[in-house]
């Protein structure tokens, strides 16, 4: 299985000094792929209207994302078993779970496959670096860390994050806080 290292647009500037945003002013960030970036519009979308059965046509047009892009990506997720399909004249697309019952982790590996920051977080990851470099038994760890992070964010977190709800990130440190309390144990 090929893995994707191309990993998640994860904003990182709020934890630098002014000084260490990067050239012309631009934040330093992880990136993920432009699908995994529709992936994300599509599922925002959807838990919009978690019950309802959606058509490809409406979702395409309510994102303005081409068709076919929509598609392409509708099968990956279906595959992954985050979205279902109901076939018919009356039928169409809808979130296999709740909203808050699907992590962002699900939606970016449906799309990336299995999630990782370098070469060296990839079993026979083929980096020339390998065996000389100083931070490749690090990388894994902070792989790891970056996997719980968006674990622990679901489809309701993500949609309520910048919404003025608060107590959101409260809720998902503290997730992530238990999480990683029960995995070190």
């Amino acid at each position: 299985m090929k893995i994707n290292t191309n990993l998640v647009f994860f904003p990182i500037a709020a934890a630098l000094q002014p000084s260490q945003v990067g050239q012309n002013g631009r934040h330093c960030m992880l990136r993920i792929g432009k699908m995994t970036d529709y992936a994300l519009v599509i599922m925002n979308r959807m838990a919009k209207h978690p019950a309802g059965l959606q058509r490809m046509e409406d979702l395409s047009g309510a994102t303005q994302l081409a068709l076919p892009t929509v598609r392409k990506l509708m099968r990956q997720l279906v595959a992954a078993g985050l979205v279902r399909s109901e076939r018919g004249a009356k039928g169409g697309y809808q979130l296999a779970r709740l909203p808050d019952m699907i992590s962002i982790a699900q939606i970016v590996s449906a799309v990336e496959g299995p999630l990782a920051i370098t070469e060296c977080c990839v079993d026979n990851g083929g980096c020339e670096l390998s065996g000389d470099c100083e931070v490749e038994s690090h990388m894994p760890t902070l792989n790891e860390l970056i996997v719980q992070i968006l674990s622990t964010i679901s489809l309701t977190d993500m949609r309520n994050l910048g919404s003025g709800v608060d107590h959101n990130m409260e809720t998902i440190i503290s997730r992530l806080t238990e999480r990683t309390a029960v995995h070190r144990l």
